[in-house]
């Protein structure tokens, strides 16, 4: 990249200028004058000098915005450059939710190692908000996500997969015994205590207006975590509830757990792979979306619930 977004990149995100020359190893007051230079080809501020340091303004945010693109292009660029060197990718980074690390991802990465044996992968999870960030930024080149809707971006690619349907899950004994296929009347939920994951904050307010709509009192939230585990132990040994795609009922009825649809969808979404249109050719591309389209399209867990 060039020298000059590299310093405004780097007194943007410390938000000092003695810090941030010091970082690049080069003279602080030729580190001024390159930003005076930037904002005089803009003809516009892009810091406000303060006391405590820099702040971008208006202008600068969106200059760092497009700065950042620049960035994840470039280093995407030495990195196939590599490839081409090596004659295969190093390494893949792929941000996944819960649904798809515990249903697909297995098998994906069994396929991908079969057909790309020299490349790792790296499999992060997180919130769609976050992926999708860390896509645009670069440091992911795929992700597979329950919230498509999260990753608008000109620049980014979606394939859908499947809709996703949250429902509730709960130990045998903390709701009515009721058929595996049967709904869950959502007059049965008002008075439980649930687990909510911390990474999706979106699935708190679907559940409040779900909730609103049909009358009931707010959902009482008794546990937010971003760990499973520890939300189904308070399942098994509180008496508790969760919200949890249904997709995962079989794999959790194989731990003991219960998971029903309920009468109104707590939350749905569609899903889908997210990549940045540049990344559209690369190796692992194709297989990652055939794959996982394949294995929506077979696995029974993926079915659309009944209406």
């Amino acid at each position: 990249m060039d020298r000059k977004h590299v310093v405004f990149l780097k007194v943007a995100e410390l938000g000092n200028v003695t810090a941030a020359a010091n970082e690049l190893h080069i003279a602080q007051p030729s580190l001024t004058r390159t930003i005076a230079s930037l904002e005089q080809m803009f003809g516009a501020k892009l810091f406000v000098r303060l006391p405590r340091g820099m702040v971008l303004t208006e202008a600068g945010r969106v200059f760092y915005r497009h700065v950042k693109e620049m960035e994840a292009v470039y280093n995407r660029a030495l990195r196939d450059v590599d490839t081409v060197k090596r004659g295969f990718h190093d390494v893949v980074r792929i941000g996944c939710g819960l649904t798809y690390q515990l249903l697909l991802m297995p098998e994906i990465l069994r396929r991908l190692w079969r057909e790309f044996p020299q490349t790792s992968f790296q499999v992060h999870t997180g919130s769609a908000d976050d992926h999708a960030r860390a896509l645009r930024d670069g440091e992911l080149d795929f992700v597979i996500t329950a919230a498509i809707d999260k990753v608008e971006d000109p620049l980014i690619e979606v394939t859908k997969l499947c809709r996703i349907e949250h429902g509730v899950a709960h130990w045998p004994g903390g709701l009515p015994d009721i058929p595996g296929d049967e709904k869950m009347p959502m007059d049965l939920l008002e008075d439980q205590s649930w687990v909510l994951f911390q990474i999706e904050p979106q699935l708190k307010l679907s559940m409040e207006k779900r909730f609103y709509q049909l009358g009931l009192a707010p959902p009482r939230i008794g546990l937010v975590t971003s760990s499973l585990q520890l939300g189904l132990e308070m399942l098994s040994s509180e008496g508790m509830v969760m919200s949890v795609p249904t997709a995962l009922r079989d794999w959790l009825q194989k731990r003991g757990y219960r998971l029903h649809a309920t009468s109104e969808p707590i939350w749905e979404l569609d899903s889908g792979i997210a990549l940045l249109t540049t990344n559209r050719d690369h190796p692992v591309a194709e297989a990652l979306v055939n794959h996982a389209k394949e294995l929506v399209r077979t696995l029974p867990a993926f079915a659309a619930p009944d209406r």
